[in-house]
């Protein structure tokens, strides 16, 4: 009996190429033809809902975006040892880089099966521990990876699971336009806020679209309570900190990361879509193509018709307003007081 799921996601969609704005100069290219790969770590997917959901969620945001990859998806557990160690050894196939002139393909699956991050992640998974994200490499072969190290959470809670499809395939899609290889605050990368913010503001409103969630309560909760994210809320984070700036990348190490970049980064995206009325497409998507031309400041001005610093000192005194004033930019025909 096999001991990995290898599933390959041929989708009920066509991968088609992208179009942006005509203006922009730029071409799509780094869009692939292969659909996304997804591994599922025995004992997990009995019935097929672990992946089903998940795919519900990948399949909305390729849609959206355009399919962007490599891109490996891996749903694991502590169930099968051999099972994950078979896993990491495809994860790993999967990295050679067939022009190295340096280390051999067998070189190169031993190196990064001993990295310490690696066998500290797959140490994660044999103890249960619920970690990862999206990774990708920086240098060839260019490629993506969602790494769920606990996935029966997954398999218990649907929403969630095709909530984290969506947020982590837009990451995919930013990623592809940045020099990650630079900081944050570079002009060739974007800000954490803008990563997490716009991610978080997308996979809410597209589980909206999915008739999954109520998007404008979700909004309201991250101010209240702090939703799905994390705790404090926005409105406790902002009572204890005052002096708190979206543009600061430091709060990964300090703390706030959580509060700052996902849930006030989201209603900075909000801001964006709802007063600016800079269209969501825009903003979620058609923007990034110009970065690596332009830049970040300048794809950003160009795009949402305002500078960045503007847009700091504007949202600021925004968020800062009561719960009701600010649910006022979802009403249909608002007016600004």
């Amino acid at each position: 009996m096999r001991l990995l799921i290898i599933l390959s996601v041929l989708l009920s969609y066509c991968f088609s190429r992208m179009a942006f704005a005509q203006d922009t100069g730029n071409r799509d290219a780094d869009t692939v033809n292969a659909a996304p790969v997804l591994f599922v770590a025995k004992g997990l997917n009995k019935d097929g809902s672990l992946v089903e959901n998940y795919q519900r969620g990948l399949r909305y945001a390729i849609n959206y975006f355009g399919n962007y990859g490599p891109y490996y998806v891996y749903l694991l557990s502590s169930d099968n040892e051999d099972s994950i160690r078979q896993i990491y050894l495809q994860r790993a196939k999967s990295r050679i880089n067939r022009n190295s002139k340096t280390l051999t393909a067998e070189e190169q699956i031993e190196e990064f099966l001993q990295r310490p991050n690696v066998t500290s992640e797959i140490k994660a998974v044999l103890q249960g521990k619920s970690e990862g994200g999206l990774t990708w490499t920086q240098d060839a072969p260019i490629l993506y990876e969602d790494v769920t190290t606990n996935a029966k959470g997954r398999e218990k809670a649907p929403l969630e699971n095709t909530w984290g499809a969506l947020h982590e395939y837009h990451h995919v899609f930013q990623m592809a336009h940045c020099d990650t290889k630079q900081s944050r605050s570079s002009d060739k990368h974007i800000n954490s806020w803008m990563a997490e913010g716009m991610a978080s503001y997308s996979s809410a409103k597209f589980m909206e679209n999915l008739g999954l969630v109520d998007f404008q309560d979700y909004m309201l909760q991250l101010k209240q309570s702090g939703a799905n994210i994390g705790r404090p809320s926005i409105n406790q984070y902002l009572a204890k900190n005052p002096d708190w700036q979206l543009e600061n990348e430091e709060y990964w190490e300090k703390g706030g990361s959580a509060q700052v970049y996902y849930m006030l980064g989201a209603w900075a995206t909000a801001y964006l879509i709802h007063v600016k009325e800079v269209p969501e497409v825009v903003v979620l998507k058609e923007w990034y193509c110009d970065i690596p031309r332009l830049g970040k400041s300048a794809a950003f001005k160009k795009h949402m018709g305002l500078s960045l610093n503007e847009f700091y000192q504007e949202f600021r005194p925004f968020i800062l307003q009561s719960d009701d004033k600010v649910m006022r930019i979802f009403e249909p025909n608002r007016k600004e007081e």
